[in-house]
């Protein structure tokens, strides 16, 4: 039996609940494998916020868009999200650029890894500029829960619907695992889903991290 194409399922998540008009941020763009996708579904109107910190990915992701009639939907960002507005070292994974974030983490093979320094800044710092939010979708390679931290007031502000990466093997070299992840959305009165769309609670989701049998999820805001 094939596994499931999971940035597929993925794609038909968003696609089931964006309209016209609706506004998204798509952290961690790579070269827009849903920046594109996202944008389709939100034009006309629209407005897809793509951020992508190595300035050569970004670059590639521009060179995409340039001349396409979808590219009035997108406006792309070379940073990377986190809980604080400044710079930082980034592992740049320079033959797997997938593989790169803010810290280390555990890779299936050898890589070859660089050090450069990034811009960082928070979403929250640009919520006055922003229309309201109604998806954003973030992979980052462990630094997820960074990217929440800097977002807190802008997703109490719009309640958006969340989809994540979360596994074990990306989050070693942080101070924080996957138990911490869960509780950010609790106390947010957001549920977590796996991208099966099964409920899951504090110990289920700590499993699946750790089992890393798939890596996306769903982070719902509950009804009031």
């Amino acid at each position: 039996m094939m596994a499931p194409d999971y940035e597929q399922m993925l794609q038909e998540f968003y696609t089931s609940i964006l309209r016209p008009g609706d506004t998204c941020i798509d952290v961690g763009a790579n070269v827009g494998r849903h920046t594109l996708p996202i944008a389709k579904c939100v034009a006309p109107g629209g407005k897809v916020f793509a951020f992508e910190p190595i300035p050569s990915v970004a670059a590639d992701l521009q060179a995409r868009l340039s001349g396409s009639d979808i590219s009035r939907c997108i406006e792309v960002h070379q940073c990377a999200l986190s809980k604080r507005n400044g710079d930082a070292d980034f592992t740049f994974v320079s033959d797997n650029p997938g593989y790169s974030g803010l810290r280390p983490r555990h890779y299936d093979g050898p890589v070859t890894i660089e050090i450069i320094r990034v811009r960082t800044q928070t979403l929250d710092s640009m919520a006055n500029t922003l229309s309201p939010i109604r998806y954003i979708k973030i992979d980052c390679e462990g630094g997820e829960l960074l990217v929440l931290q800097g977002a807190s007031a802008l997703i109490e502000r719009d309640r958006p619907t969340v989809t994540f990466e979360c596994g074990d093997s990306s989050l070693e070299s942080y101070e924080y695992g996957s138990g911490d992840v869960f509780d950010y959305w609790h106390s947010h009165n957001y549920g977590v889903e796996s991208i099966f769309r099964q409920a899951l609670n504090r110990k289920s989701f700590i499993d699946a991290c750790a089992r890393q049998e798939f890596w996306d999820y769903i982070a719902v805001p509950a009804r009031p």
